[in-house]
């Protein structure tokens, strides 16, 4: 089987495709096991790009904490959606917020993605490549093909719903709102992607999803989810808005009046 993307990327294979491969066949001379050598590297990768992922969870914090401002802004310029854009853009630059943080991992991980594609294609050559990778793993015939029972192409999209769901937080901002249903649409997308793609790589989306699973509920809790995140989301943007009100300062303890403290120093 050839590999289209050695035709039109071939300056990746020095630089990520070998050294993926490399790193799969070390892992599976300790494992003797193909499966769980893609499962450790990609905990490992997932691992190494921790620091990135906390900056995205610290950027879905500051927004939520910025909702009340949001929407605020909406109430005085929503007739004037030139103006409202400024004033958010002034709004994250003030509290050093970046909406596009959060897409950044993902973007990251996407030249991975491709680099191992392209390894498992070659590891699971027939005349070339490594025996462990052409043997079967769990109901998987052959990781460098396609799942033939299905099972991880539905498996990717069913956790990529859920860690989508748990990754979204209520907004006030339009355009993030937009953003948020566009990413509807991508458990559609990698469940496609599942179909076509050797099953090593979608064994790779299903196991990053669930590292996403346990990252979001222990940083940011259910999100979104439904039945699980809802409420919790319906209690923090209470909670913003309440803090949003202006706080009342308590009267001042009226002092009393010289003839009522003398009446009383007489009695």
């Amino acid at each position: 089987m050839t590999n289209p993307l050695d035709a039109l990327l071939p300056v990746w294979n020095p630089f990520l495709v070998w050294p993926i491969e490399h790193a799969l066949l070390a892992l599976t001379a300790l494992t003797t096991s193909a499966g769980i050598a893609i499962i450790i590297f990609t905990v490992a990768v997932r691992t190494v790009m921790l620091p990135l992922s906390i900056i995205q969870i610290r950027s879905q914090k500051a927004m939520m904490a910025l909702q009340p401002q949001l929407r605020e802004l909406q109430r005085r310029h929503s007739g004037d959606r030139a103006r409202m854009g400024q004033e958010q853009m002034r709004l994250y630059k003030e509290a050093g917020v970046n909406p596009a943080a959060g897409c950044l991992p993902l973007v990251l991980q996407m030249p991975i993605w491709f680099a191992l594609y392209s390894a498992l294609l070659n590891l699971g050559n027939v005349e070339a490549g490594a025996e462990e990778f052409q043997a079967s793993f769990l109901w998987i015939p052959n990781l460098a093909h396609s799942d033939p029972f299905y099972i991880l192409p539905v498996l990717t999209g069913i956790t990529q719903w859920v860690v989508q769901k748990m990754s979204v937080l209520p907004t006030a901002d339009p355009q993030q709102q937009q953003m948020n249903r566009m990413m509807e649409f991508m458990p559609i997308m990698f469940f496609v992607f599942a179909l076509q793609v050797a099953s090593g790589l979608t064994l790779y989306w299903v196991i990053s999803n669930v590292y996403s699973f346990f990252q979001q509920y222990f940083t940011v809790g259910w999100g979104s989810l439904p039945f699980l995140g809802a409420r919790a989301a319906a209690v923090q943007t209470s909670n913003g808005a309440a803090n949003s009100q202006p706080t009342r300062s308590p009267r001042p303890r009226q002092r009393r009046s010289g003839a009522s403290s003398r009446r009383k120093r007489g009695k």
